[in-house]
């Protein structure tokens, strides 16, 4: 039994949608004839539309590829895989997408020449030969351009080839080849004559060739002819030089002729094959063929036919396509194993299903019924069609069940049984339904329709089985594609999305559409089921219904089918293929030319495919992967272009910095895809081949980029970039160093503040404590006293108690005459500031002044008490820390404040408000002066006046 594995949708975007939306809810034949008219009516304005669409194209295709280039003297290919053209426009770099000229007229890309033509490599650099300006060393990667300093009669350069340390160059004017010593820097001519010549050489020999004449070997500083009679092409192939001349190809080693065959074509375009010793031959006709240089065998090739012309240039790349240049242009040519059968009926649309049936390859038409693919087959009667009727013609999907054909059509589910040769109509109640997929599965037949739902029937017992529809949870009337299984389950595509329905357990699951895009078709490859969309991608599921994920957004999917492991899927611009363990999608080579109108089917180890044009024939073995170079073909930093990917080194987070990306893949296919990433983060797709960064904040970055091939294949290879961007002149790394530093030598000042600081007020603490203690000592040893007193006062013993009396009075005494006139003790300030005088003058010998306001005794005496405190502790602080020996005390009254002044003959009071290093007179006089609100300042001495401090109180405050 032979089966689809899996089955697509209606038919594609151009032919299947418009039935769907040109039909009414009418009888079929109503409905046929609905769509007839309507698409009469649509080709009107579909024909110039794709006419205008077309013309587009062709307009942006040739601004940027190199077709339109007519005028070519050489094609080659440097290192990286860029590909160079030299021509009378200069050279021009072509990387698949942009074609970058360099003349001595682009100011932007400026060489000292314009008429180029051979193009010799020398290393990494290219040899120039310029038709006005002699010869010149370029280097592709850095644009870099120097001067040869050949000397010749004439400074026109058709060729400057090396041999060995020498230089070889043929000059027109005078058809001489000079040689040029770059040791003894002498060129002298070594050849002429009267025709034209050419310079050739293999990896050993150097060989001229002389159009009319024939072909010359310079060896030992002599020319020896070694082939006469004209000649057209000479190519070097490794050691051997393949010659071109009437109707004959000739290979050429040392001076002998080792092999020569005959052509019958007029050939003019000759090549060597990228890395073999094989070579190409192209006619006038465009007939290419190919030869091995070491046995002049002719080799197969799938290249195929190139236009009518005389080619000029032939080139083969590594990507394996084949240039040629001639007056009409610029062909690219590529090989395809592909067969196109022209395949056309009678029809409006030529849109054709496949099946295999009993091992052979059948079409069902839209339009023409039922058709072999091989026209001697006998598996048909010659007059099968004539059993269907009118709209049996139009055939929507076919299903092979051993020896059953089964055919869907706009007039319900037909049969055909090869042993009998039969072709008949299903005989079930409403087999008259515009159907549009079957699948069939262990005897069941899956019928779909595009109004009433699934449709489930038993092909043994010739009857539905199951119906099922909107009125039972199905999405859409419409059910474009099916995908049954075992267990009971059946996936089915809508307009709407995606319904699995259990026949079994009568469970229904919806997945509605995420996007626009229509479900179309449905392949299981790896445990998992594959839902293609109109242009919002595959979405791929798990068995119950869970979304995976979602591949290949943004193309427009068909049908599809599971050949040798992978999804096939059809589309308007050809066939891809999906890994379904990797998600990996890439189209198939050659095939974007197509727009497919039915499901890929295998046979015989081969696939077929059915476009709207006939049908392709491949075979079914995997190709060469080719592996694409990544670059960065043109860095553009806010205007500034760069064609040497070096560092990107921009001074501001505002400058734009443009990358054009290239795939150094020259096959026709699919737009190339990007993704980069930022310092190893994330992945990012870029749309286009374009990566534009702006807004970068201060800093280093790395970019990391990847690339597809033409196939849509990610390469291995990847591109960098790195970029630098400045600093603000604040914040440049140097100016960050000195921050740090002056940051550390700040908070080490500042500990070192709070460090003094603490250690102040430890001493002031501990003077505090040992006052306390001695103070305490003297009150416990006067208590201890007067009780003892007491107590003996009340045992009479009046001795004693006059004993203990006049040792604390002594006692008292003592204390006193050690006291320091510290407080006023009951007096007035007035008279306290004069005994404090006294005091100072006897214990210090030093002198006091004072001079105080006439109401000064009315002032209270806890503030007066405070002012006397001030002034005895500012003094004796001067007296211990300072050198002063005179001082004055001013008390007055001036605008509503009372102001203290404290003055010396030095410098003492200097560092009174020092707020780190204090001691205890310091520690009081500002707390004093704190709870008045009173202002502390000190002076310096000035104009032979000594230091200061002068307190300020509110008068409010002191009352």
């Amino acid at each position: 039994m032979v089966t689809k594995s899996t089955r697509t949708t209606a038919q594609t975007a151009s032919f299947s949608r418009s039935i769907r939306l040109g039909v009414s809810e009418n009888t079929d034949a109503d409905k046929t004839a609905n769509y007839a008219r309507e698409l009469s009516v649509n080709k009107w304005w579909i024909l110039p539309s794709l006419i205008f669409f077309l013309f587009f194209i062709s307009l942006t295709a040739s601004a940027n590829s190199v077709e339109h280039l007519a005028k070519l003297n050489d094609i080659t290919q440097d290192k990286r895989g860029f590909i160079w053209l030299s021509g009378q426009h200069g050279i021009s770099r072509f990387d698949g997408e942009s074609l970058i000229e360099f003349s001595a007229n682009n100011e932007q890309r400026y060489v000292p020449f314009n008429w180029t033509h051979e193009v010799e490599h020398y290393g990494d650099q290219f040899i120039i030969s310029s038709e006005n300006n002699g010869s010149w060393l370029f280097d592709p990667l850095t644009k870099a351009y120097s001067s040869i300093p050949i000397e010749t009669e004439q400074n026109s350069h058709y060729q400057t080839i090396t041999m060995g340390n020498k230089f070889y160059i043929y000059s027109p004017g005078t058809n001489s080849v000079y040689e040029y010593d770059p040791q003894t820097n002498q060129t002298k001519n070594i050849f002429r004559t009267q025709d034209s010549t050419y310079i050739a050489k293999t990896s050993s020999n150097l060989y001229v060739r002389v159009v009319n004449d024939g072909i010359y070997l310079y060896e030992n500083s002599e020319f020896t002819k070694v082939i006469n009679g004209h000649s057209y092409s000479a190519k070097a192939v490794g050691d051997r030089l393949v010659v071109l001349n009437n109707k004959q190809l000739s290979i050429l080693q040392g001076n002998e002729v080792v092999g020569s065959i005959n052509i019958k074509s007029n050939v003019r375009g000759l090549t060597q094959e990228h890395n073999t010793d094989n070579f190409f031959t192209i006619s006038e006709q465009g007939e290419i063929k190919k030869y091995s240089s070491l046995t002049l065998v002719e080799l197969p090739h799938d290249y195929g036919k190139a236009r009518k012309g005389r080619v000029k240039l032939a080139f083969h790349d590594r990507s394996n396509v084949l240039w040629l240049a001639s007056n009409l242009g610029v062909e690219r040519l590529v090989e395809s194993d592909i067969e196109n059968h022209p395949i056309m009926f009678d029809i409006a649309i030529n849109s054709n299903e496949l099946v295999t049936y009993n091992n052979e390859l059948i079409i069902g038409s839209y339009g023409a019924g039922l058709h072999t693919f091989d026209t001697d087959s006998t598996i048909f009667p010659d007059d099968i069609n004539r059993y269907f009727t009118r709209s049996g013609l139009k055939v929507m999907d076919l299903v092979s069940a051993g020896n059953m054909l089964y055919i869907a059509t706009f007039d319900g589910v037909w049969g055909y049984n090869s042993q009998t040769q039969e072709l008949a109509k299903l005989d079930f109640q409403g087999n008259d339904k515009l159907l549009i997929r079957l699948h069939y599965l262990d005897g069941l037949l899956y019928i779909a329709t595009n109004y009433h739902g699934l449709y489930i029937y038993d092909v043994e017992k010739k009857l539905v089985i199951d119906h099922f529809s909107v009125d039972r949870g199905l999405l859409s009337t419409e059910v474009i594609d099916i995908l049954p299984f075992d267990d009971g389950s059946v996936w089915m595509t809508s307009t709407k999305g995606v319904t699995l329905y259990n026949r079994f357990t009568k469970s229904v699951k919806n997945m509605p559409a995420r996007g626009a895009g229509k479900y179309i078709s449905l392949a299981v490859a790896n445990n998992k089921v594959f839902a293609a969309t109109k242009g919002d991608g595959i979405h791929i599921f798990d068995r119950q219904g869970t979304l995976l994920s979602i591949i290949a957004s943004g193309i427009e999917f068909s049908y599809s089918n599971v050949i040798q492991d992978k999804i096939w899927l059809g589309t308007a611009a050809g066939i891809y293929q999906v890994d379904p363990v990797s998600h990996q999608f890439s189209l198939m080579a050659n095939t974007e030319r197509y727009a497919f109108s039915g499901e890929p089917m295998a046979i015989n180890n081969k696939a077929y495919l059915a476009h709207f044009g006939g049908i392709l024939e491949l075979p079914l073995n995997e190709p060469e992967p080719f592996d694409a170079p990544i670059y960065i073909g043109k860095i553009r930093v806010s205007g500034e272009q760069f064609f040497q990917n070096k560092l990107i080194e921009v001074n501001s987070t505002n400058d734009v910095i443009t990358l054009d990306l290239v795939s150094l893949d020259y096959r026709p296919g699919r737009n190339k895809q990007f993704k980069y990433k930022v310092n190893e983060g994330n992945w990012n797709d870029i749309n286009g081949s374009q990566l534009t960064l702006t807004g970068l904040a201060s800093g280093s970055y790395h970019i990391e980029i990847m690339g597809t091939n033409s196939l849509g294949e990610w390469s291995p290879y990847q591109a960098f970039a790195n970029i630098d961007v400045a600093f603000p002149w604040y914040w440049t790394p140097q100016l960050r160093i000195i921050y740090l530093v002056t940051a550390i030598c700040v908070l080490l000042m500042l500990a070192w503040v709070f460090y003094l600081r603490a250690q102040s007020i430890s001493k002031i603490h501990h003077i505090l404590d040992n006052e306390y203690k001695e103070k305490g000592l003297f009150s416990l040893s006067t208590q201890r006293n007067i009780k003892q007193t007491l107590n003996l006062l009340e045992e009479g013993d009046i001795e004693c108690a006059k004993n203990s009396l006049e040792q604390s009075l002594q006692e008292l005494q003592a204390s006193a005459k050690q006291e320091e006139p510290d407080n006023l003790y009951g007096k007035d300030l007035a008279v306290g500031l004069p005994y404090l005088a006294d005091y100072l003058q006897h214990k210090y010998h030093v002198k006091l002044k004072h001079e105080l306001y006439s109401a000064i005794s009315e002032l209270p005496y806890e503030f007066q008490a405070n002012l006397y405190k001030i002034t005895y502790e500012a003094i004796t602080c001067a007296i211990l820390h300072g050198d002063g020996r005179n001082f004055h005390v001013s008390i007055q009254e001036f605008k509503d404040k009372l102001w203290l002044t404290v003055s010396d003959d030095e410098s003492s009071f200097t560092s009174f408000t020092h707020k780190v290093s204090f001691d205890m007179s310091m520690y009081f006089i500002r707390q004093i002066a704190s709870n008045y609100n009173a202002t502390v300042n000190t002076f310096a001495p000035n104009n032979d006046k000594g230091s200061q401090i002068v307190l300020s109180f509110p008068m409010l405050a002191t009352s």
